[in-house]
């Protein structure tokens, strides 16, 4: 404040002069009154005048190829300014930028200063011992930006990790035998297959017939034997629980053992039309029971009687069944 009343006052004293008619006289006091507006104008504005403080630093003094180090980049200036830091776009060469961590802000308590601050995660790939980094920070203006560069700073680079050349070796004779690899016989392979399928051929044209028979009876007994590990089950609980709910489902696996067992639609035939496939005075009397039983919902105590009787007339028809496959001679 002292020293812009000081400006002032010698201002005026300029201002206020006689201005004699001599020109050189004249011209001394224009160049000292513009010189004194200068002095006005930087005290006028301290702020305008402050500098923008920029450093750049690595956080290591040595490096290696291809391993990421640090960089550190700080920016001090006024609050007002503005300011970019460089993005993955700048040329940081020698260096390639991995990635870039910036930091929020910061002002002090006295409002003067503020901090920017960002570090770089970088890598190289340069053999060289020493390497150099220069960054520039970009501070916004009215109509540009202005470029302000940090101080080079270096950085040395270790060779633990850099495979040295080696000399190629002199050539020297090799008189050792290599054993060479056998090769694959194809003529054998062929004839062994011809042989295979010969042998093969022989025992279908004599025992085919009768290993087709007896692959067709095994199946038959597996359905036969699944049947009535699904038809014993549901009787002995239609048995001791009484329960009309599992004669019923044993009626349904009836029926579709019957179906499979003479390729037939056993599943959707009435009473009369199974009776019409299956005369059985015992089988219709025991039908015509267990259909009261269902559709009328009467227990019955002679539920599992019934039952018994379509079990055993689906064993006879197994047992009809198989019989024919072994005397019927095939095709």
């Amino acid at each position: 404040m002292r020293l812009k009343r000081i400006l002032i006052t010698v201002m005026d004293y300029f201002l206020s002069m006689r201005i004699e008619k001599r020109p050189y006289q004249r011209f001394l006091n224009a160049v000292s009154l513009r010189f004194v507006c200068v002095l006005f104008i930087v005290a006028a504005n301290p702020v305008s005048a402050q500098k923008v403080s920029v450093k750049g630093k690595f956080l290591t003094d040595s490096i290696e190829v291809g391993k990421p180090f640090l960089y550190t980049l700080s920016c001090r200036h006024a609050p007002a300014k503005e300011v970019f830091f460089p993005d993955s776009s700048f040329n940081y060469s020698p260096f390639e930028i991995i990635s870039r961590k910036s930091f929020p802000s910061s002002t002090d308590e006295a409002g003067k200063i503020t901090l920017d601050s960002a570090i770089y995660q970088l890598v190289t790939f340069d053999v060289s011992p020493s390497q150099v980094l220069r960054v520039p920070i970009y501070v916004y203006e009215k109509k540009d930006c202005t470029t302000v560069f940090t101080a080079r700073d270096s950085i040395f680079l270790k060779k633990s990790n850099i495979d040295p050349v080696s000399k190629p070796n002199a050539l020297r004779p090799e008189t050792a035998l290599i054993p060479l690899s056998s090769e694959f016989n194809f003529s054998i392979l062929i004839g062994s297959l011809a042989l295979i399928i010969g042998v093969t051929g022989a025992i279908y044209w004599v025992f085919g017939k009768d290993i087709y028979k007896q692959w067709r009876l095994i199946k038959l007994q597996r359905r036969h034997f699944e049947y009535l590990r699904s038809f014993n089950r549901l009787l002995r609980n239609a048995r001791e629980k009484n329960n009309i709910k599992d004669a019923e489902s044993a009626i349904i696996v009836w029926k579709n053992y019957l179906e499979r067992l003479e390729k037939k639609p056993f599943a959707t035939y009435t009473t009369r039309e199974i009776m019409d496939n299956m005369p059985d005075d015992a089988l219709a009397e025991a039908l015509k029971n267990m259909d009261g039983i269902i559709y009328g919902q009467v227990k019955s105590k002679n539920m599992d009687v019934f039952l018994e009787v379509l079990k055993s007339g689906a064993t006879r028809l197994y047992r009809s069944k198989r019989r024919q496959i072994l005397d019927n001679p095939l095709p």
